[in-house]
Order: structure tokens, then sequence, then C-alpha cells
């Protein structure tokens, strides 16, 4: 090269260096420097009518620190996964997108090549564009999220652990003055001398809230070694280590067959197992009780979000599973045109206070008003009810979120005691890896279609039909999958060192 060239080629690396190293370090001045794109992304939820206002003014925040813009666009909760499929199956070079173990499935769009590789050796990208980001996730919940050692989405940072139980609508509980079932519900089945009282006094609610996909089977908290469409898993306790077909266990069917009297009794929705959005059910006012993941202040959240009272009810114990870690995520694209830039999006959205709030709960004045500035306490403004998603959970990092004023204002410190407590299991960080099984797990999927959301629903007999699911999932491969499974997991806890 000719010293003139490599002049010029010095100075142009220098240039782009010194640009994105401004933008690394604070989003300065210098991101101007950088082309302006428009990034993409999709998320998941009830659609919000000022949705629209509220990308505008992200977009007027991050303009001048990311010289960048960004289309934010909601899919309902039944659409979603759909969606994105098609999305993803057709190459759409979108930037950004939700994902789980529940939705547009992190695992099958991992083993597609469809999202980009955030933390490859050679190519740390996370430790680039998201430092503070990585630093707040921790080690624990990078490798719990990662698959084969790499990190493929961001998990939001909330609650590290879960735990199942009920929430009541206290409204009706006062109107009947069924205030000991806060004290005496310790499983499914002592609920029914509640549900009773609402079925005789309350001819236009549905005792108990139980849908496809959300339903008392979630109080057996299987560990999901696979997807939560394939019966594959582990007992939540630590105490095996034996990989399990969910449907021949006992505790399931038992289940089953107390959903099926409460749906004979009148206390389940008739059409449950057809129903997607059971959220509108809850802000019609029309459900009494219904099982729900829990946390600390789960049923003031869904206060708000609802617009009636609700007070849970703790029944398994919280413990730490790889489903966190996954249960919500956000994925850069792997056909994105500008990864680099969405990744800078998604450090500042997990990082700025305002950015953070201005999307979990709009804007200040219209959607909320403060009543504690200093200590980021709010309540609902005069057009809450035209923006108010309630999806902390989703929307990045919940520790720099505002509080509503009834919520406890040590709802974040609550948060950090629970995530300490909780059983971290012998599972967590394992990600079943299923490319040797695909043609059995998509059989397996829609095995659970055709019989799952009718059991869970009570909608059929139990005693007729597991065993016929058992039959169509041992047809399916579920057995082989089981075997693949176990070998990968024994593996995995040999090389933890987590073996009994």
């Amino acid at each position: 090269m000719k010293p003139k060239k490599l002049l010029v080629g010095m100075l142009v690396v220098a240039f782009v260096l010194t640009s994105v190293i401004g933008v690394m370090t604070g989003f300065g001045a210098s991101s101007s420097k950088l082309p302006y794109v428009k990034l993409t992304w999709y998320v998941i939820g009830t659609p919000q009518k000022d949705w629209d206002l509220i990308n505008q003014k992200v977009n007027e925040y991050i303009k001048p620190k990311l010289n960048a813009e960004i289309k934010m666009t909601m899919f309902d909760w039944g659409e979603y996964n759909d969606k994105l499929q098609t999305k993803i199956a057709a190459g759409e070079p979108f930037d950004i997108c939700f994902t789980a173990i529940w939705t547009n499935n992190y695992r099958t769009n991992v083993a597609k090549g469809a999202f980009l590789p955030l933390n490859k050796p050679g190519n740390d990208l996370l430790s680039k564009y998201a430092p503070k980001t990585k630093k707040l996730l921790g080690d624990d919940f990078i490798k719990g999220a990662s698959i084969n050692g790499i990190l493929y989405a961001i998990p939001a940072n909330k609650e590290k652990a879960h735990n199942w139980g009920f929430i009541v609508r206290m409204d009706l509980v006062k109107k009947y003055k069924l205030e000991d079932m806060f004290k005496k519900v310790k499983k499914l089945e002592d609920l029914e001398p509640y549900l009773k009282v609402i079925k005789q006094k309350e001819p236009g609610i549905y005792p108990l809230g139980a849908y496809a996909g959300e339903s008392p089977r979630f109080l057996l908290d299987w560990d999901k070694v696979v997807d939560d469409d394939v019966p594959v898993s582990l007992y939540p306790n630590n105490k095996s280590t034996k990989i399990v077909n969910e449907l021949e266990q006992p505790n399931t069917k038992a289940l089953f067959k107390t959903v099926r009297k409460y749906y004979l009794a009148g206390y389940i929705r008739k059409d449950a197992a057809s129903v997607t959005d059971w959220m509108s059910d809850l802000k019609a006012g029309k459900v009494f009780v219904m099982p729900q993941s829990l946390k600390p202040g789960k049923d003031a959240e869904m206060s708000i979000s609802t617009g009636y009272q609700w007070k849970q009810i703790d029944i398994t114990p919280p413990v730490m599973s790889t489903r966190e870690a996954i249960g919500s995520m956000q994925a850069i694209n792997a056909k994105s045109k500008n990864p680099e830039r969405a990744l800078m999006f998604l450090e500042l959205f997990n990082t700025d206070k305002y950015l953070n709030n201005l999307v979990n709960f709009g804007i200040e004045g219209q959607h909320y008003v403060f009543k504690d500035k200093a200590k980021g306490i709010i309540a609902p403004g005069p057009k809450a009810k035209d923006y108010s998603p309630g999806l902390g959970w989703m929307f990045g990092n919940q520790f720099i979120n505002y509080i509503y004023e009834n919520e406890d204002p040590n709802k974040w410190k609550n948060f950090e005691e629970y995530n300490k407590k909780a059983l971290p299991l012998l599972s967590l960080g394992f990600n079943f890896d299923d490319s040797k099984v695909k043609t059995q797990v998509a059989a397996c999927k829609n095995v659970w279609k055709q019989y799952i959301p009718m059991l869970e629903t009570g909608s059929v007999d139990p005693d007729r039909y597991i065993p016929q699911a058992i039959d169509k999932f041992k047809k399916a491969g579920v057995d082989i999958i089981i075997k693949e499974a176990q070998r990968q997991y024994d593996e995995f806890l040999k090389k933890t060192g987590r073996k009994k």
C-alpha cells in the first residue's frame, strides 16, 4: 500500500473507532457521526391506543443519543407467535424481537440460526455494545440463558425465580366474607367451598379462571426440560435427576381430575380450551380466582393492569430455573442490517431510567402522575386507559421502574430477597439441544395441541383422555426425546459437578 493510501486508511479506521467508542461510553455527541438508521422492534402484549405517541417520544429521545429511530410494533398475545414465526421464516431483516420459552420459542429460533450470537468467543458484541446490561444480569443469569455457552438474547432484569399460586378478587372476597381462604387454601382442592359460593351468588362470574396455557396445571411446577408444549420434565425439587413424562405421573392425573370436577360443577368457562385472550375476562371482571406465576407484588401489578383489586395466595415455593432465565428476552435478528445499533438501543433501554419508564408507563402528566418524584412513586394519570401495557417484566430492567402508589415501596428490595431465598434447581443453565430429535419434538407439539388444552381446562374426562394422550405421545416419539434429554442432562450434571 502506498503511503498516502495507508494514511487515509488509518484515518478512516481512527474515525470509525472514535465514533463507536463515543457511543459505547455514554452515547455522547460523537454518536451523530454514525450513519442514521431506523430499527424495528416486535413485542407482545395488548395493543395500546397511545402506542404510536409513545413511539414518537422514544424516537425524540434516542435520536440525539444513537442517531437512530425505532419502529415499535406490539402484536396481541394470541397472534404474536405466528406473526414472528412467519417473519423469521420469510427472512425479514427486522432488528429486535421478544422471545421466550413460551412464545416465539428461544431454543427453536436459536436452532434455526434466527438469532444473533451475542457473546461468541472472538466477537463478544455484548461486552462491546451492552457492557452495563451484561453487568446488571450477572454471570448466573447469562449462563442460565445461554445455549452451549453462547447467549442469543438478553434476559429481562427482573425477579430470577418464580412460584405458583392464585390471585383472588378482593371485592368479592369482602362481599361474601371469604377472608379465611387466605389462611386455608394450600392446594387446588382447598378452593372448592369458595368456588361454590361464587357460583351460587354471582352467576355472571367464572369462579375459577382456567384457560388453555394458563391453568391450574402450572401448580405442578414441572421443570420443563424441552419446551413448554412437550411433556418432558423434571420434578422441581432437586430430589431426582430422572427426566419423566409428566402425563405418566400420578400428581398430573390427580390435578386433571380435580380440574375436571370443577369444570363439571360449572366453575370453569365452558369454552375455556379455545380461549386465547384470558386477560379480557380479568379486565371485564368475569373471574374470581385464577392461578398465576407469582413474585412479590404480583397482586398489585394485576390490580393495576385489570382495574380490579387482587390479593395473591402463594402455593409453591420459589425456585430458580432455566425457565426464568429464558422466560422474557429480547433477541437481535441474525438478519438485522444494524445489529450493533440494535444492541446499543437495548443497552440504553436497560440503563436509562427515563427511556425505560417512558415505554413502561407512558408520558408524565398524561398516562401517569408523580405522587413522590424523588422516590419514583406514581399514580394513574388522566389518560392511563390509553397507555398502560403492564409489561415491566418484559421491558428491560425492572429495578429502574417507577412504582405505583398501591404497591409496596420496598418492591425492588423484596425482589432481591425473593431471588436470594429461591432454590436454584440443578438444571439451571441446562438448555436441551433437540437437533437429533427435531422430528419427534415437532410431532409431540402437535399432540400437545390436540390434548392438553382440553385436559388442563377440565373439558374432557382425564380417565379416558390421559391414556389416549400418553399413547399418542409415545407414537410421536416422546420416549426417544426423554432418552436423548437424559443423556444430555447427565453430561451437563457431570460437567457442572452437580451430579448426586
